[in-house]
């Protein structure tokens, strides 16, 4: 189940968050949109919310929302938790789902963006970790089915470790994106091999199968 970006026009922007700036929390709870590019959503993940500030076409992340449930022609969340944050730096680094980067030309950035779209396991990497760790504001409302292991090569993912931990590590000269599955309002999180970040969602598919079976058969 991907993570989505989504924009949120200038005009809307500056209707609903006048003033607000990088570093401050925009508690937005919903993202009026029944866009069709949204419907993975459904399935869970996450959804990133951006906009693009002038004079310089700078990139905003204004919000993070999860728990997300469709009503009304909107998806609905518990109140963004993640500060308002430039990103305009990672530009050149966001590859998407698709692999294909952000290609505007200039003064249309903001257009280019106006489909949702999925993000790369990467991508989310990347975006959390220039939050500054705010980040785990948003993975500790989950209920984390992970189990505690102090001993393994690569930091743990359980409930109690999980804020501590960074969105990437390093283990026997490989590299690791962290990475996670959701499946009946629980979540497992776990290290993926860099090498499998082009397999992302077929690795994702398998590992949530197996995590569904095992809860349906606790149940």
């Amino acid at each position: 189940m991907p993570d989505m970006l989504a924009i949120i026009s200038k005009a809307v922007f500056e209707k609903e968050a006048a003033g607000r700036a990088p570093g401050e929390v925009l508690p937005v709870d919903r993202y009026r949109s029944a866009s069709k590019h949204l419907e993975p959503l459904r399935a869970g993940g996450r959804l990133f919310l951006f906009t693009v500030r002038p004079p310089s076409e700078s990139l905003w992340l204004v919000a993070v929302l999860e728990g997300l449930r469709f009503k009304d022609n909107e998806w609905h969340a518990p109140p963004n938790r993640v500060p308002i944050t430039d990103v305009t730096a990672l530009i050149p680094r966001i590859r998407f789902e698709s692999g294909k980067g952000i290609q505007a030309a200039k003064g249309a950035l903001g257009m280019s963006l106006q489909t949702p779209r999925a993000l790369a396991t990467g991508d989310v990497a990347l975006l959390l970790g220039a939050v500054g760790g705010s980040g785990g504001a948003v993975e500790e409302t989950r209920i984390n089915l992970t189990a505690h292991d102090a001993q393994g090569p690569l930091p743990c993912l359980c409930r109690r470790c999980l804020p501590q931990s960074n969105e990437r590590a390093e283990a026997a000269s490989m590299s690791f994106t962290r990475a996670r599955v959701d499946a009946e309002g629980r979540t497992l999180y776990y290290w993926l091999p860099d090498e499998l970040l082009p397999n992302t969602q077929e690795v994702a598919k398998s590992v949530q199968s197996v995590l569904a079976a095992r809860l349906s058969s606790a149940g």
